[in-house]
């Protein structure tokens, strides 16, 4: 995803999202996403996120950047009968390189296999259950997106240095995302509850999001004192540009 850069490495508690009372979202819905808030990064009183910027190489010819990290966006369900006030939650979005916003609402909430990710849903589930809890910065944050990356795009080699999706640059965000992918082995603790959020089908770039249902409304800054994490995200932009071309 392509955004301005923003700095900040406040985080959210589990425990303060666990009290936040938020519309619960159900399999089938329609809602409308958006950034109501104007930020789309973990919000603090000071700046705005968990995120570093990274290179990527993608279908072994095509060159870009995008800013991986921790989101946060507004949801609200339609059509206007069923609408709810807005809900912050947090999510990572799907797509490398398709811009995050503008959104092309309405979404549809999907299980993982249903949202076409069944191939690589044990792996996404191992991966969020085992190092979910380790996102707690910028490096972090965005070492869980790579690693959602590399699962989901094109192939399941759970090698960063190959394959459709290559992350191009190096350091720490490289260097802990194969060591999460390295220890999928299929014996770890499975996150339950993932839900993606399937954007609008007739959109000519999609940008797609997951999260753990239901979703959680986010914590007045107030409660932003403690440590917690985010959600995660996964994409198969590519071969789905593919399908919508043909």
């Amino acid at each position: 995803m392509k955004l301005p850069h923003l700095v900040s490495t406040l985080v959210l508690t589990l425990g303060a999202l666990a009290h936040a009372h938020a519309a619960p979202l159900v399999l089938g819905d329609q809602i409308a996403v958006d950034n109501k808030a104007g930020t789309v990064f973990t919000p603090s009183t000071a700046s705005d996120g968990l995120f570093t910027n990274v290179t990527f190489q993608l279908d072994h010819r095509i060159n870009g950047s995008a800013s991986a990290g921790l989101f946060v966006l507004d949801h609200q369900h339609v059509p206007a009968a069923a609408r709810t006030s807005w809900t912050q939650f947090l999510s990572f979005c799907l797509e490398p390189d398709v811009a995050l916003s503008s959104f092309d609402n309405p979404y549809t909430v999907n299980s993982i296999a249903s949202a076409g990710y069944s191939a690589v849903g044990s792996a996404i589930s191992e991966l969020w259950g085992r190092y979910f809890g380790l996102v707690t910065n910028d490096t972090t944050a965005a070492a869980f997106q790579v690693a959602l990356w590399e699962l989901a795009y094109g192939t399941t080699d759970k090698d960063l240095g190959k394959g459709d999706f290559k992350l191009t640059s190096n350091g720490d965000v490289k260097t802990t995302a194969q060591r999460w992918l390295n220890g999928l082995d299929g014996t770890g603790a499975k996150a339950e509850g993932l839900v993606v959020l399937v954007d609008n089908p007739n959109a000519t770039e999609r940008q797609d999001l997951i999260t753990q249902g239901p979703v959680q409304a986010v914590p007045e800054p107030a409660m932003l004192a403690l440590l917690g994490i985010g959600l995660a995200g996964v994409g198969m932009a590519r071969r789905r540009k593919a399908a919508l071309s043909a």
